[in-house]
């Protein structure tokens, strides 16, 4: 092959192969120094919606790439169950990963990997809905929504902190299904390292009262973080008993 027909690939006359893709006010721009008739306005048009499109496949495809490189660090994480959730005996019932303690870990990494939060509400049929669009550097977003029931209002809360309850709640339980995250207990707080189990004889009143007020032995067992009643530790009971009397004085 005759190498001086071969375009130039470096110096001054080289081949730029890097040229930027057209905008459309390239494409508009060409049109108009052909002359612009029905038949190029329209050509014109194709071009511009297929670039669009290609852009959008590149940006989308940027956003899939980053967002699994995202999880995968998200998954090396540790979020701890930092808030507790009382009985109205003042008892802890459970605990939960806070506001704080999720944004706090999340944020630096989402920003690491080019992604960002924008978060929205509304209320919808006597639920809040909590809206997270996650935006990306290079300009795809996915939105995802999450609704509770709106918050009701007692002595201690008015119609404000309602709503803003149940709002953090929604954006809480978005937030972990959204990054697919998983809360630890402190070490400290978990009551597999409180000292000994409860007695048999106050594991079967547990479990026999549980039963009798129709209660998920499972879900009740996950207050206590034990697999069974014979496993529950002892600084565990008090809880486990208010939040049975508590069932039971609804039902006298």
């Amino acid at each position: 092959m005759n190498e001086e027909l071969l375009p130039a690939t470096t110096g001054a006359g080289a081949l730029d192969v890097r040229r930027a893709p057209p905008t459309a006010i390239d494409i508009l721009q060409a049109a108009v120094a052909g002359g612009i008739t029905a038949e190029n306005v329209a050509v014109v048009k194709e071009i511009r919606q297929m670039v669009q499109e290609e852009r959008n496949a590149a940006a989308k495809s940027a956003f899939n790439r980053d967002y699994f490189d995202l999880r995968q660090e998200i998954a090396t994480l540790d979020f701890y169950a930092d808030k507790a959730a009382k009985t109205d005996g003042g008892a802890v019932a459970y605990t939960y990963c806070s506001e704080k303690e999720l944004a706090s870990k999340l944020d630096p990494v989402l920003s690491r990997h080019r992604f960002a939060m924008l978060f929205g509400q509304r209320d919808e049929h006597e639920r809040t809905v909590a809206i997270i669009t996650l935006i990306h550097r290079e300009g795809h977003e996915e939105t995802r929504e999450y609704s509770v029931r709106s918050g009701s209002t007692n002595r201690m809360k008015d119609a404000t902190a309602a709503d803003t309850g149940a709002t953090t709640s929604a954006w809480r339980h978005l937030v972990i299904k959204m990054f697919g995250l998983k809360s630890r207990i402190q070490e400290g707080d978990d009551a597999r390292n409180l000292g000994g189990k409860i007695t048999p004889d106050q594991a079967f009143e547990l479990e026999r009262r549980c039963a009798e007020q129709h209660m998920d032995p499972k879900a009740f067992l996950r207050l206590a973080h034990a697999d069974k009643f014979s496993e529950v530790c002892e600084a565990k009971y008090e809880v486990l008993d208010e939040v049975l009397k508590a069932r039971e004085r609804k039902k006298a």
